[in-house]
């Protein structure tokens, strides 16, 4: 620090603390003039001169009391200094170890946070499935209450087939065929063998019957149980077709055209689910009150379509 301060004559320093030494040395710098000029001065002159030199060592104590001081206080800076890098060191490293504990445990948390959640989700797919599964096992359903149904309406007609007298048959006439056969014994000859499986002879009894006695009472029932009897062979295009003749030929029955309507949907879920929908619509807009109205509407709800057909303008697009 010595060798930092501006060059000049170390008598001409101001040395702060001890003005007084200062004046001193600057009024004996004639007399060591003198001393030097004339080594032979008297006796004066060598008091004087004993005092500067005592002044001077005083002054160089006085500096290195100084310089000593500085040089501890310097250390000791140093030593705080190394002290603040060390205590930085060790905060920095316990932020990092602290910030990688929390990231950590927050990591932890929110997998255990969002495995319930994936869980729970798995569990809603799963529940809609069962409730879909459910929907298709009521529309089966009721498709079986409405073949007992169907059974029971046709035992009605059969009873009251058997309970009408019967019709005298015809006189013998020269080259005419022979005249059709029973009404009542065909048509419960289909039901007898529809009942016990033997749906391909049961529609061919249904067909017979419907040509023999179009206008029968039963005709509308003769044509829907040969729809039923394709759907249960699930050839699902053909009774498509068997239902489609039932809403054309009978559109009035309030019994078995609803039942046909939603009859279509079903055996064209499957194969052309656009018609399979209007088929249901159809019920629901027709027949509103009716059991298959509320089966088609089931039915809709389960894949999430609307009960009536979006209008022209809701599927117009803005600004066209």
């Amino acid at each position: 620090m010595l060798a930092a301060e501006s060059p000049g004559p170390l008598f001409n320093r101001p040395i702060t603390g001890d003005n007084r030494n200062n004046m001193r040395l600057t009024r004996y710098i004639p007399l060591l003039a003198v001393f030097l000029l004339f080594p032979s001065g008297s006796t004066g002159a060598s008091k004087e001169m004993m005092e500067l030199q005592r002044d001077i060592a005083q002054l160089q104590d006085q500096v290195r009391t100084l310089q000593s001081a500085i040089d501890q206080k310097m250390a000791t800076l140093q030593t705080l200094t190394q002290q603040a890098l060390d205590a930085s060191t060790r905060a920095n490293t316990n932020v990092s170890v602290l910030n990688a504990g929390v990231t950590s445990t927050l990591e932890r948390e929110l997998h255990n946070a969002l495995t319930p959640i994936a869980g729970l989700a798995a569990k809603v797919d799963n529940t809609n499935n069962d409730v879909a599964e459910v929907r298709n096992s009521v529309a089966d359903l009721n498709t079986k209450v409405n073949r007992i149904e169907q059974m029971l309406a046709d035992m009605n007609s059969n009873i009251k087939v058997l309970a009408a007298p019967p019709v005298a048959p015809p006189g013998p006439t020269t080259g005419q065929s022979a005249p059709p056969p029973d009404a009542g014994a065909v048509f419960n000859g289909a039901i007898r063998d529809q009942n016990g499986g033997k749906l391909d002879l049961a529609i061919q009894e249904y067909q017979d019957f419907i040509k023999f006695y179009p206008d029968n009472p039963n005709a509308p029932r003769a044509q829907y149980n040969i729809g039923e009897n394709h759907y249960t062979q699930q050839k699902f295009d053909i009774a498509a077709q068997d239902f489609d003749t039932v809403i054309t030929h009978y559109p009035v029955d309030v019994d078995l055209t609803p039942k046909a309507y939603f009859m279509k949907g079903m055996a064209l879920r499957s194969t052309n689910r656009t018609a399979a929908i209007a088929a249901w619509r159809l019920v629901y807009t027709k027949f509103p009150t009716s059991d298959a109205a509320a089966q088609a509407k089931e039915q809709l709800r389960a894949i999430g379509a609307p009960l009536t057909a979006p209008t022209a303008n809701a599927k117009r697009k803005p600004g066209h």
